[in-house]
């Protein structure tokens, strides 16, 4: 990634430690699992590559902001969002493990098993989905709070309050899906991964940071359509890791997307090109939470035979040329950051965690 990630990086987490530092003070007040749920939320938030607060951030310099504390802080609260998704997510996915590290629900579950409670698993999800809220109201505070206009605060929190209930309405359906096993066509899997991944990852920082700046909303319309697109390689990429990846580098255990029976482009291509006889023992293995290493290596070798990966990575290079189209016709932009924003297709393509 270009070095301006890891300078934004750097401002957001000092921002973001001091935040959660001082809510942790505050939240104290109330009873002792305020400070833990802050603290918690400020080893995982700054955990992460703080990509969406830098995109924030990136946005505001490509519209020729050159203030960027307001932005920083904007790009904060994004990252907070992200932790939210994040945690919840793990609950549903029943992921014990997030950045090589325990999930943050998996982490109270431990606590609970350490002090013996009867059912420490519904401890540590209740606890999981508590801090999840905490760290959503917690973007909504930052924004509140932000040095703008009183329009420019209107504008932000009416944006994120509708992007996080797509967010959540598109979950929805991917997890029914998982559960169901409905057929369902490749347009609309694409669909889930523009609402479910590309908007609140890509479209929504982009927006906020053209917001600071005042953009009108055929501009935002534009940051929408290109989040849209580099969502899809996002996700796309993330699916094959998910197959393919190394747990070191990922965080995550490999085959976590099988043993859910996650609708991906992966399992919908595969089964439109497998047998029937295949897809008799697919339908054993998605879904299945005892998925053996040779289990995997089955279904690998399914999606190998029928070249799915390569086809599937042409998906999403075609949709990184459309992001890259779009950006290169953004008006009224500065050069520099136009060139930075430029450069993110090419490392979703390349990305290995």
């Amino acid at each position: 990634m270009h070095r301006f990630f890891t300078d934004t990086q750097t401002e957001i987490q000092r921002f973001l430690k001091g935040y959660l530092g001082d809510k942790a003070e505050e939240l104290s007040s109330i009873n002792p699992w305020g400070r833990d749920a802050c603290d918690r939320l400020a080893l995982f938030c700054l955990g992460g590559k703080t990509i969406r607060g830098g995109l924030t951030v990136l946005a505001a310099r490509l519209f020729g902001s050159a203030d960027t504390e307001e932005a920083t802080k904007a790009g904060a609260a994004i990252e907070l969002l992200q932790g939210a998704f994040l945690i919840h997510d793990d609950i549903m996915d029943r992921d014990a493990m997030r950045r090589g590290e325990p999930s943050l629900f998996h982490q109270y579950q431990n606590l609970g098993q350490e002090k013996d409670f009867q059912d420490a698993l519904h401890f540590g999800e209740s606890m999981g989905i508590c801090v999840g809220d905490i760290s959503f109201f917690l973007v909504v505070e930052i924004l509140s709070q932000l040095d703008v206009s009183p329009g420019i605060c209107r504008r932000l929190t009416g944006l994120c309050a509708r992007e996080i209930t797509s967010t959540c309405t598109a979950q929805m359906q991917d997890v029914y899906w998982g559960c169901s096993g409905e057929p369902k066509d490749e347009q609309e899997i694409l669909d889930l991964y523009i609402y479910k991944t590309g908007r609140y990852t890509f479209s929504l920082p982009l927006s906020v940071g053209a917001v600071l700046t005042g953009q009108p909303e055929g501009t935002l319309s534009v940051l929408q359509e290109i989040g849209g697109h580099l969502g899809i390689v996002f996700q796309i990429k993330d699916d094959e890791l998910s197959l393919y990846g190394d747990e070191t580098e990922t965080g995550k255990p490999v085959g976590s997307d099988v043993k859910e029976g996650k609708t991906t482009l992966f399992k919908h291509t595969l089964y439109r090109r497998a047998t029937e006889a295949q897809r008799e023992r697919l339908d054993r293995l998605f879904g299945s939470r005892t998925l053996t290493t040779s289990d995997l290596q089955y279904i690998r070798g399914l999606l190998d035979r029928y070249s799915i990966r390569e086809g599937l990575e042409k998906v999403a290079q075609r949709h990184a040329e459309q992001a890259r189209s779009l950006i290169a016709s953004l008006p009224g932009t500065d050069e520099l950051y136009r060139g930075i924003l430029l450069e993110l297709p090419n490392h979703l393509l390349a990305r290995t965690s």
